[in-house]
């Protein structure tokens, strides 16, 4: 069997497979899936199953390992089935990669918790609560005195080469403290943190018995220093983690901590991604998921499609050398939530949306994809048909963009200045990129400052969130748009929100009247875009314009539900769908425009 022609990871429990066959029924989900994985990450682990190892043998695995987060499995499993299934998994051709979590307990399977814990490890937050789910803060000190990560990374070695994964995944909690909703303003102010913040930051602090004192005072008086002690503490941990993994050939990849982009992943997390790619990270599994938005995880446009697109963007700009994976939001059972039964037209323009996000690369000088691939989140209770649903709309989206040229639009003029700016909330380069794209202006490309040179004849436009930037490039001030908050600055005059807006559209000549629009311009004399319209409820007209005359237009439609309707018969105005994506070509005269056909 075949792999897809991107990098695929898989999210998985126990629950696909069955102890009982020759090859633990991994061909049989290989037969559901209808293609080969590169990888496959068993995300139903916790600590407690690295601490009471012993040997491989006919031990029952604790149920709350088992199925995630204590799910019921078909099967009874014991330790002697998973390294079955693991070898079974590499004999295939797949890699497997064991994944922990914070969690101790289920909040879903009352039943269900791990068989045993440390309780000084437990990570806690304002009112000295634990979190939901009992997680535990990696970083602290066990009841002997001892740092819990040395023999966190102790016991996770030991399992990883009695079983025979090819690596570890830091999954919730295990890279950045648990959230999403609390970050480093609401935890973790035990006095075990606090005392190492003092010994890292030499900072003097007021004996505070109270814990929410504690916090405030930190909050208010060292925030900045506090963030600081936890990109270090992180740094060291992963270190320890790549000094033990590294050696052996094993991969060292994690799961992000609910942030849309580096500046926040710092502040509200303390994880730096070039820090951690220092200390010996490889990958990071970027949640960027409207089709799980139910869930509200840090609420409002934060967590919107054009929000998403400055995550991979910004991220790539920031620490190119990483790998960053789509963590694709499909269906969690144990969290209640189906995107790909109650938000297929979500999951349809998302793909397309990050799929085409382009980087420039300083290292090659070329534009290159953002995304190095996809990671399916989860993987246990998707059907053969949805998977021919889902991979039939990856494909294309991967197929379309190998045709890229180069961008349209605006590109984004990235540098790292709001990496070193330690407020609370530094949510607003996020929002500020969000909120040029309602306005139906094409960004779906970035290049860092230091690298722009190379790129300067392949961009048009540029789009700046550093009100200084202009200042060190000055050479740049004729093509570049600054955001200015609720303003826009351009060729040193500063222009009303909406003045500008109709500026950039009408010097760019690459935008929609209004919905969403993404894309490139492609080999062979084509434009290909990505349409949507997620704000409103109905059909409504929208205008696409473009610098060039058009002679015909190519419907690329992944879903055969999806309708483009062209009005009056104009090749540039449509209806478009509601919270839909649609994917067009316009071919200019003189192109063949064949790869489309």
């Amino acid at each position: 069997m075949d792999s897809l022609a991107f990098p695929t990871l898989i999210s998985i429990d126990l629950r696909p497979f069955h102890p009982g066959a020759p090859d633990s029924g991994v061909q049989a989900y290989m037969n559901k899936l209808g293609f080969k994985p590169d990888t496959l990450i068993f995300l139903n682990f916790f600590v407690d199953f690295l601490h009471t190892h012993t040997e491989i043998d006919d031990t029952p695995i604790n149920k709350m390992n088992a199925g995630q987060r204590g799910t019921p499995t078909p099967f009874p499993w014991t330790r002697k089935d998973l390294f079955n299934l693991v070898n079974a998994v590499k004999n295939a051709g797949i890699r497997p990669l064991l994944g922990i979590l914070s969690f101790t307990s289920s909040d879903v399977w009352q039943s269900a918790r791990v068989d045993e814990i440390d309780t000084e490890i437990y990570q806690t937050k304002r009112g000295n609560q634990k979190m939901w789910g009992n997680c535990i803060n990696p970083l602290k000190h066990g009841s002997d005195g001892s740092l819990y990560e040395d023999r966190f990374i102790a016991d996770l070695m030991t399992v990883i080469e009695d079983y025979g994964f090819e690596g570890y995944v830091a999954g919730d909690g295990m890279m950045g403290l648990r959230g999403p909703r609390e970050t480093l303003e609401d935890s973790d102010f035990s006095l075990d943190m606090v005392r190492q913040f003092q010994q890292y930051s030499e900072v003097v602090l007021p004996h505070l018995d109270d814990y929410d004192e504690r916090a405030n005072y930190i909050t208010e008086h060292y925030f900045a220093e506090w963030v600081q002690f936890y990109v270090y503490r992180w740094g060291e941990h992963f270190g320890k983690l790549s000094s033990k993994l590294k050696p052996l050939g094993k991969a060292l990849i994690g799961i992000d901590a609910w942030s849309r982009n580096p500046e926040e992943s710092i502040t509200a997390f303390g994880i730096d991604y070039r820090v951690l790619y220092e200390k010996g990270l490889e990958g990071v599994l970027v949640r960027a998921g409207e089709a799980n938005k139910i869930r509200k995880h840090r609420e409002g446009d934060y967590v919107w499609e054009e929000n998403s697109i400055y995550t991979f963007l910004s991220h790539k700009a920031y620490e190119p050398r990483l790998q960053y994976y789509w963590a694709v939001s499909t269906v969690n059972q144990p969290e209640f939530w189906n995107a790909v039964l109650d938000l297929p037209h979500v999951m349809e323009r998302e793909a397309f949306a990050y799929l085409w996000t382009m980087y420039g690369s300083g290292e090659t000088g070329r534009f290159e994809r953002a995304i190095d691939g996809l990671a399916v989140i989860w993987g246990n209770d998707i059907s053969t048909a949805q998977w021919d649903w889902l991979t039939s709309i990856w494909n294309r989206a991967f197929h379309l963009v190998k045709q890229f040229e180069r961008p349209v639009g605006l590109t984004l003029l990235w540098n790292d200045k709001g990496t070193g700016q330690h407020t609370s909330e530094n949510k607003q380069y996020g929002h500020s990129f969000s909120k040029l794209l309602n306005e139906g202006i094409c960004v779906h490309s970035a290049v860092e400052e230091r690298n722009i040179r190379p790129f300067l004849g392949a961009t048009g436009y540029l789009v700046a969130l550093d009100p200084d930037i202009l200042l060190r490039e000055p050479q740049l001030e004729d093509r570049t748009f600054v955001i200015l908050s609720n303003r826009i600055r351009f060729k040193g005059e500063i222009y009303p929100w909406a003045v500008g807006v109709r500026l950039i559209k009408g010097l760019c000549g690459v935008h929609i009247s209004k919905g969403r629009m993404v894309g490139f311009e492609a080999k062979e004399g084509t434009f290909v875009f990505s349409l949507e319209n997620a704000a409103n409820l109905y059909y409504e007209t929208a205008q696409v314009h473009l610098p060039v005359d058009v002679e015909e237009i190519f419907t690329l439609e992944s879903d055969p539900q999806t309708q483009l309707r062209i009005v009056d018969n104009s090749s540039r105005i449509f209806s478009l769908p509601p919270d839909g994506a649609v994917q067009i070509a316009f071919k200019m005269k003189g192109a063949t425009g064949d790869e489309f056909n």
